[in-house]
């Protein structure tokens, strides 16, 4: 009986929990060519209640059966760079002439943002915190 009880804590807990992560990106350029590129996706520490996240893009891929959570973000990293790209963006460009040439160098930054992935049949919603 308490066998069958903590089965159904168990189940019911994984239906309606969902995996919560870190999201940030940078990248530098000099003279138009990349020379720095930093891609972070990381799982949180600590639960925070799903009401306090809103629904913010949709990736219209399907996750495997055997695939885990981690592998399936890295995998599709592009899409999902997509969705944050006008949320939370920081551009920084400047312009340095010497007699030797000209450096201009632009750095664009992603500030660190919550999300969570919760799956669908044929999708992946990314919902972000409040």
């Amino acid at each position: 009986m308490e066998r069958n009880l903590c089965l159904l804590i168990l189940f019911t807990c994984s239906i309606f929990a969902s995996e919560s992560f870190w999201f940030s990106y940078k990248v530098a350029t000099d003279n138009r060519q990349v020379v720095f590129e930093e891609r972070n996706i990381s799982p949180q520490m600590q639960t925070i209640d799903a009401k306090k996240y809103k629904f913010f893009c949709k990736i219209d891929v399907k996750k495997k059966n055997t695939q885990s959570i981690e592998h399936f973000l890295n995998e599709n990293f592009d899409k999902l760079l997509d969705c944050f790209y006008p949320m939370s963006s920081k551009v920084t460009n400047y312009t340095l002439i010497e007699t030797k040439g000209m450096l201009e160098r632009t750095v664009l930054t992603i500030i660190p943002t919550k999300f969570t992935v919760d799956f669908k049949d044929d999708f992946a919603n990314i919902n972000i915190l409040r």
